[in-house]
């Protein structure tokens, strides 16, 4: 499988005991592409002079030669499978550290206490900061999803915020409010609820959060929890004007399995597919002001602009750390070596 990873192709595949495999997806020898190639026991073959290469990325075979080259080879990037998602380090291999992939269990994702599922997959013609944006704002849910999911959702209530090192998050609360209608046929409940929402984000690339939903006394307090509704966003830029764009979902009820679960992410994923078209309808109009287009920015931003702000970070970090990484690597001397 082919994926473009910050403008960069890289090819996908799985060894024979079905560990993942990701190599530099430009082949060394005339740039054919290894993602559009083909799988040999553990190597991938070039599909169009059947060059080989092994999952560390050597050369292992070429057919019109007997000798292979030293420096026949492509690079190997590092790889993490997590729950079903791949995780892969993109930058200096020395520098990979498992550590920094956010913990699934925590998460919900791998929790024996709620069912998971993928939802879908989209490849967005849209800048990866646009579908944060999006994850970062929840007020535009009544709007946007008006036709989906977005019923019953209201977008004056000012959400509470929370903030860590490499988090980023917001909360929505309301109370005493009709159960949402997309759930309340699917978990069979028609009564008055509270219901709190958002998202929480572990930089750089996912979102996860959840929609709680608890019951209302007689005496207009707050009941029991009625069940949550576990949902995760996962972002990789794949150019500097597009992205991949990763959906999955789960729950918290406990006498319902996966079965309602397939329903529910019926009723969901026609919501993702507005998040697709907005990102991408945005996409054309920066292009149109020539990637700069000016812009206003509302009291509900305060997220956006403190996640823009954490990626900007994150970015000048990145770029200081490689310079000092290439300024302490030990220089090649030049020896004039002659004769008399």
């Amino acid at each position: 499988m082919e994926r473009w990873l910050l403008d960069e192709p890289v090819a996908f595949y799985r060894k024979l005991d079905g560990s993942p495999v990701a190599l530099d997806g430009r082949c060394p020898h005339r740039s054919f592409p290894l993602g559009k190639s083909r799988v040999v026991g553990d190597d991938i073959q070039r599909g169009y002079h059947g060059l080989r290469f092994g999952p560390d990325g050597a050369g292992t075979h070429i057919p019109s030669q007997n000798h292979v080259p030293r420096v026949c080879r492509v690079r190997s990037y590092p790889l993490v499978e997590r729950w079903r998602w791949v995780w892969i380090w993109p930058g200096d291999p020395e520098l990979a550290d498992e550590s920094l992939i956010p913990d699934h269990f925590a998460m919900g994702l791998t929790d024996p206490r709620n069912t998971c599922m993928p939802g879908c997959y989209n490849f967005v013609p849209g800048r990866y900061m646009l579908m944060h944006d999006n994850l970062f704002d929840l007020t535009h849910i009544e709007f946007l999803h008006a036709s989906s999911f977005g019923e019953g959702t209201r977008s004056d209530i000012v959400p509470t915020h929370s903030e860590g090192p490499a988090s980023l998050g917001s909360r929505h609360e309301q109370f005493d409010v009709e159960t949402p209608p997309f759930l309340s046929h699917a978990i069979d409940y028609q009564g008055r609820v509270d219901r709190t929402f958002g998202l929480t984000m572990a930089l750089p690339c996912l979102h996860h959060g959840s929609d709680d939903i608890f019951a209302r006394e007689a005496d207009g307090t707050r009941g029991a929890l009625l069940g949550s509704l576990k949902i995760f966003h996962a972002v990789t830029p794949a150019t500097r004007t597009s992205l991949h764009y990763h959906f999955a979902l789960g729950h918290g009820w406990a006498h319902l399995g996966e079965e309602f679960l397939t329903g529910l992410a019926a009723a969901i994923v026609p919501g993702i597919q507005e998040d697709v078209f907005a990102a991408s309808e945005i996409e054309k109009m920066i292009a149109h002001e020539d990637g700069r287009p000016s812009e206003l920015l509302l009291a509900a931003d305060h997220v956006c602009v403190r996640g823009r702000r954490k990626f900007e970070t994150m970015i000048r970090a990145e770029a200081v750390a490689a310079n000092n990484r290439a300024e302490s690597r030990p220089q090649p001397v030049l020896e004039a070596v002659g004769t008399s």
